[in-house]
C-alpha cells in the first residue's frame, strides 16, 4: 500500500523553499525558492558554480540542506520518516550524467536491480518488466544483452534512462543528459524526453547546457544566479528580462541565434 498522499493536482509536484546549501563558509544557495509544476520539462541552467547538481541533489534527496525545505509529491521530505523518505525515492527517477551504469552488468541486468532490490517481481515477470524499460527507452531488443562499454555513448544515456524507468517515477531528475553526445544523438534524446513526458505524464528537471534542450526541449526554464533561481519562465521570456545574467546568457554569443530564431534576439546586434 502506498503511504503517501496524493499530491494535490492543483498545485506543484515538488517545491523547495528556502533552501541554503554550504559548504564550510561557502554557500552555493541561500533562500532559494522553486516550484515544479506537473507535467512540464524544466531546464536548470545557470553559469559554472550556480550550484545546478548541488540542487537536484538536494531535490533528489541524496544531501540533505543546510536550511528550507524540500516537498515532494505533497511531503515535507526534511521531515518525513525514514519509512515515507524510502516511498518517495521510488517515485523519483535519477539519471547521473555519466549514466553511472554497473559495467560488470548486462543492460538488462542493471535495469533489473532496482526492481528486485525495492519489489517482490522475480523470474519471468521480472525479466519481461525490465525488457519494457529497455524497449522504453528506444533501446534495441538486442541491446538486452550487451555490457556498458559495448554500448555508444547514446545508448549508454538510453540504458541508464532505462534504468531509471524501472520504478516508474513521476519525477524525473536528469543530470546533463546530453553531454558527450553528438548534436544528432543529443536531439534524438531530447526528442525521447518529451514523448515519455508526454505519453507517461512526466515530470521532468534537467540540468543542462545544451542550447537544442533549453531553446526547444523545454518548456521552461528555471535560471540559477545570485545564489537563488532568479526567474523561471519559457526561453523566449527569460530572453527579453532586463536583468544582467539574463541578458548575458541569453543574447550572448552562443544564444544569440537561437534568440534571432525565436524572435527576441537584441536587434541593435544586428
Amino acid at each position: 500500500m502506498d503511504i503517501l498522499p496524493t499530491a494535490d493536482e492543483h498545485g506543484p509536484l515538488a517545491r523547495l523553499a528556502g533552501i541554503r546549501n554550504c559548504f564550510r563558509a561557502d554557500c552555493v544557495h541561500e533562500d532559494l525558492d522553486l516550484d515544479i509544476p506537473a507535467g512540464q520539462i524544466i531546464a536548470l541552467v545557470g553559469g559554472s558554480g550556480s550550484g545546478k547538481t548541488v540542487l537536484l541533489r538536494t531535490l533528489s534527496m541524496l544531501i540533505e540542506p543546510d536550511a528550507g525545505r524540500v516537498e515532494l509529491f505533497g511531503v515535507d521530505a526534511t521531515q518525513a520518516s525514514e519509512r515515507k523518505r524510502v516511498a518517495l525515492r521510488r517515485r523519483v527517477g535519477l539519471l547521473f550524467q555519466g549514466g553511472a551504469l554497473f559495467t560488470a552488468l548486462t543492460v538488462l541486468e542493471n535495469v533489473m536491480l532496482p526492481i528486485r532490490e525495492h519489489t517482490a517481481i522475480r523470474g519471468r515477470w521480472l525479466t519481461e518488466l525490465a525488457m519494457s524499460k529497455v524497449l522504453l527507452a528506444g533501446l534495441p531488443a538486442d541491446s538486452a544483452d550487451k555490457y556498458p562499454a559495448e554500448l555508444s555513448g547514446g545508448m549508454v544515456k538510453r540504458a541508464a534512462l532505462a534504468r531509471t524507468l524501472a520504478l516508474d517515477p513521476g519525477l524525473l531528475i536528469l543530470d546533463e543528459p546530453t553531454s558527450g553526445l553528438d548534436p544528432i544523438a543529443a536531439a534524438r534524446f531530447d526528442e525521447l524526453i518529451r514523448e515519455l513526458t508526454d505519453s507517461l505524464g512526466l515530470t521532468v528537471i534537467q540540468a543542462t547546457h545544451d542550447l537544442d534542450s533549453i531553446w526547444r526541449g523545454s518548456d521552461l526554464v528555471a535560471f540559477l544566479a545570485r545564489k537563488r533561481v532568479l526567474a523561471m519562465a519559457p526561453a523566449t521570456e527569460l530572453a527579453r528580462s532586463d536583468e544582467p545574467e539574463l541578458q548575458a546568457y541569453f543574447q550572448g554569443a552562443r544564444s544569440w541565434e537561437y534568440a534571432k530564431l525565436h524572435g527576441v534576439a537584441d536587434s541593435s546586434r544586428g
